[in-house]
């Protein structure tokens, strides 16, 4: 029997061990996933540290990684197409929607939110990853697509590009909160890949002026420039919070703040600094803050009702995010390659995270979207 491998995180805090398994033969409805790339994304870092309870009731040893893009290796008599209808054959490019819903409970059916789906589970968590099909998550040389309502999309763009797919589709559903207009002035909190991603895709949804703010690291708002960023904000330029505010206020198009502001920072203190660039009646969307990441002092009547926002939590994504997604990998004005700082093979994982975690200088240089390749030679 064909043998491949698969990076387990063992235990909660533990280590990322690489194990052979049995490569599956696709059940009837299912697909064997030749994996090219995976994006090593911050959110593991909370899966490999947190306690299990914490972090979605996760039961170790899973298999993280859900950036994820392949090609089709081995396809079940009863698949023909892709999740919208594409032909589907061995070979082509596919991404998949790593988040799988029942499609029967109240959120599935009649609030019309999957992402809150009560017997949520994904591709990258899957429980028990020793057990079979033990190809459950991005790190490794397979993904066996095996659940019948798993979300399967075939891209015709690179495999670089199809591994945003994921990130993109975070954007997504940000974006269709945010409801941009022409005229708009949008900030960006942030200028991690989700904040690049959200950069771009502002200006495409129609922003007329969008700024980024970053914290320290300068090398990233010029690439934030390069997204498409008209103004950045450097905190070692404009150290204090009252500046950065007059700073949003003078340089709004209308001059009394920003339409729409997006946090995608995950702290406190970012979300609520962010609020007070919203201008009246404006826009707040909070993306960054997907873990705990502690309290802050908010005032109900100031810091709502008299500005009279719209305040809005984004988080994870489904499947319309991700077919919405579709073109925006594939649109050349993003220049998503740039975002690729390092390539790595399955052995360097652990050590590329513990980077991301301690700053994100990994080799020695800033590291902005590190994509994982099994098929790099390990001495690499």
């Amino acid at each position: 029997m064909k043998t491949a491998r698969a990076n387990l995180l063992n235990k909660p805090d533990g280590h990322f061990v690489i194990g052979e398994y049995p490569i599956p033969e696709p059940c009837d409805d299912g697909i064997l996933m030749k994996i090219e790339l995976c994006g090593v994304c911050g959110t593991d870092v909370h899966s490999w540290h947190a306690p299990a309870e914490a972090v979605f009731g996760l039961e170790y040893p899973i298999s993280l990684g859900h950036e994820i893009s392949g090609t089709v290796a081995a396809l079940g008599k009863n698949v023909k197409t892709d999740y919208v209808g594409k032909p589907l054959k061995i070979g082509d490019r596919i991404s998949i929607c790593p988040a799988i819903h029942c499609h029967k409970c109240y959120f599935c059916t009649i609030a019309k939110t999957p992402e809150k789906c009560t017997s949520w589970k994904t591709y990258g968590t899957w429980p028990r990853a020793d057990r079979e099909p033990h190809f459950t998550g991005g790190y490794g040389d397979y993904l066996y697509i095996h659940d019948p309502n798993s979300v399967v999309l075939k891209t015709a763009t690179s495999a670089e590009r199809t591994a945003f797919l994921e990130p993109m589709a975070v954007v997504v559903h940000s974006l269709l909160h945010a409801k941009i207009k022409p005229g708009d002035t949008v900030v960006v909190q942030g200028a991690g890949p989700i904040g690049l991603l959200t950069i771009a895709c502002c200006k495409i949804a129609g922003a007329s002026r969008v700024i980024a703010c970053g914290r320290r690291n300068r090398k990233r708002l010029e690439l934030a420039e390069e997204m498409g960023a008209d103004l950045t904000i450097c905190q070692l330029d404009l150290p204090t919070a009252e500046e950065r505010k007059q700073f949003v206020f003078d340089n709004s198009l209308n001059l009394v703040g920003a339409d729409v502001v997006i946090n995608t920072v995950g702290s406190a203190a970012a979300f609520k600094e962010s609020i007070g660039w919203v201008r009246n009646s404006g826009t707040m969307v909070e993306v960054g803050n997907f873990v705990d990441s502690g309290a802050i002092e908010f005032n109900p009547c100031r810091d709502l009702l008299e500005k009279g926002i719209r305040l809005i939590g984004s988080f994870d994504n489904e499947a319309e995010h991700f077919v919405r997604a579709i073109p925006l990998i594939a649109d050349k004005r993003i220049p998503l390659e740039k975002l690729i700082t390092h390539r790595i093979p399955l052995g360097k994982l652990e050590e590329a995270l513990s980077a991301i975690e301690n700053g994100g200088i990994y080799q020695g240089r800033d590291a902005v979207k590190i994509m994982l390749d099994p098929t790099m030679p390990e001495e690499n």
